[in-house]
């Protein structure tokens, strides 16, 4: 059994939803954020030190961070079904996506909402922020013209991982999150075919 630590509004999303994928046995812990900080709960720091989630609980081990819980939970349950063959060009491409969505997008799609909440006001940083982001959004959608996902024509934990983040930039657009992707039909319809998957709309009540 896997013990889920799900924080509202919160990347353990991701994590429910692998486990629907892969059809194994699970456990969600909630915690809340703090109405006036929107920090995690005291019970979450108390299985994190860092605060944050997701974490998870399994065989007595505790791990955090998105990409960590899923390359461990996919060696743990998965037999190479959400990741492709290792050394074939699909592979490298879902190295790639299954690590981008935190280690590249995050921080622009985050930023101007953090200069908002903390009070900055300048002009430099919206304007960094949406070239980082628009060039982000023009190279997914030259891939995802190609092909149905991003790591080729099957899905995969990169899919999971990715998708979160673009969900999370039109739930942040002052446009509304209808606008975000106007621009970007493939785009779109990517994140069309993933919620229409049983194991995203089973996980989604549970969020």
């Amino acid at each position: 059994m896997v013990t889920i630590h799900h924080l509202e509004r919160s990347r353990s999303d991701r994590i429910i939803w692998l486990c629907e994928e892969l059809g194994i046995e699970y456990d969600i812990v909630q915690h809340q954020r703090d109405p006036d900080t929107m920090r995690a709960s005291e019970t979450l720091w108390a299985i994190n030190p860092l605060g944050k989630s997701p974490v998870i609980e399994h065989q007595g081990q505790v791990i955090f961070e998105s990409g960590a819980i899923i390359e461990y939970l996919l060696s743990a349950f998965d037999s190479n079904g959400l990741r492709p063959a290792a050394g074939s060009k699909a592979y490298i491409d879902y190295l790639q996506w299954l690590h981008a969505p935190e280690a590249t997008m995050t921080l622009p799609i985050l930023m101007p909402m953090l200069c908002g909440a903390m009070g900055i006001e300048s002009e430099l940083m919206p304007l960094f922020a949406d070239n980082e982001t628009q060039t982000l959004y023009r190279y997914l959608e030259a891939e995802l013209a190609q092909r149905d996902y991003i790591a080729g024509d099957h899905f995969s934990a990169a899919d999971i991982m990715l998708s979160y983040t673009l969900m999370m930039a039109q739930s942040l657009a002052a446009t509304g999150p209808d606008a975000v992707f106007t621009p970007y039909p493939s785009i779109n319809a990517y994140l069309d075919r993933l919620k229409a998957r049983k194991a995203y709309q089973a996980a989604s009540v549970k969020f």
